[in-house]
């Protein structure tokens, strides 16, 4: 299955919203997660047979949402004692890029139950045995000079020549 948290991300990748999938609601917490019930008994559920899960833009999926997850997986999916529901997760996304939406009556919820907003801080990542997987190829850019000058900025070793280079594209 391919996930994303916003519905543009999902059509790109040709997937379904995360809320979608699970049939959550907009206000969703982990408290509010039940185990569904199958409409035939005899059959079991999508949940139950799934065993990967391909989540497209994790940067903006925030640390309460992915415990959401984590709990419908146990509840539903195949194996009730694995994180996810022993489901094989794959996060891909840019930490560089968006961040995970909250809003301010939201922030005291982080401040009090997670390190952050990010899905990272989710309770459910220090159960995870992860592998890391950095891609380096940049297949939007064609420019070396300007993939250079992104990568100056993404890893904050922007000069000031880099940032007059960058005002001069601009003109």
């Amino acid at each position: 299955m391919i996930l994303a948290p916003t519905g543009v991300a999902a059509v790109n990748v040709g997937g379904q919203t995360i809320h979608s999938f699970f049939h959550f609601k907009p206000n969703v917490t982990p408290v509010s997660i039940k185990k569904r019930k199958s409409a035939d008994k005899d059959k079991p559920t999508i949940y139950k047979k799934l065993t990967t899960i391909v989540m497209d833009e994790v940067s903006m999926v925030r640390a309460d949402l992915l415990d959401c997850v984590d709990k419908f997986l146990r509840l539903n999916g195949p194996d009730p004692k694995r994180p996810f529901g022993g489901v094989q997760m794959i996060f891909i996304g840019d930490l560089y890029q968006l961040p995970p939406v909250v809003c301010s009556r939201e922030k005291e919820i982080f401040r009090v139950h997670y390190k952050s907003h990010y899905f990272f801080s989710a309770e459910v990542f220090g159960q995870l045995d992860m592998e890391f997987v950095e891609l380096e190829k940049v297949y939007r850019q064609k420019d070396d000079e300007f993939i250079r000058l992104l990568n100056a900025i993404r890893n904050r070793t922007v000069s000031d020549d880099d940032l007059a280079l960058f005002n001069l594209l601009d003109a």
